[in-house]
């Protein structure tokens, strides 16, 4: 199947839903959205790892603070 027929497919299926896309509709969708489980989860690089409470409290303290609703 070429990249064409692929992007015809795809502007086909959208704004549908799963349950009312064609055979062909979903083969391309799931290629396209291949959702697998690996067996060890993939850990998101972009989120700060915290080493202890003390330093997850401290930031949450922070954050509260700036919205307003922390003590002061």
């Amino acid at each position: 199947m070429t990249e064409e027929e692929k992007q015809t497919i795809r502007a086909s299926y959208a704004g549908k839903r799963v349950s009312q896309m064609s055979k062909l509709e979903r083969q391309v969708f799931d290629e396209d959205f291949s959702y697998g489980f690996s067996a060890t989860p993939k850990r998101n690089r972009s989120s700060p790892s915290f080493s202890n409470t003390e330093t997850m409290m401290s930031m949450t303290s922070k954050i509260l603070r700036r919205l307003g609703l922390g003590s002061r």
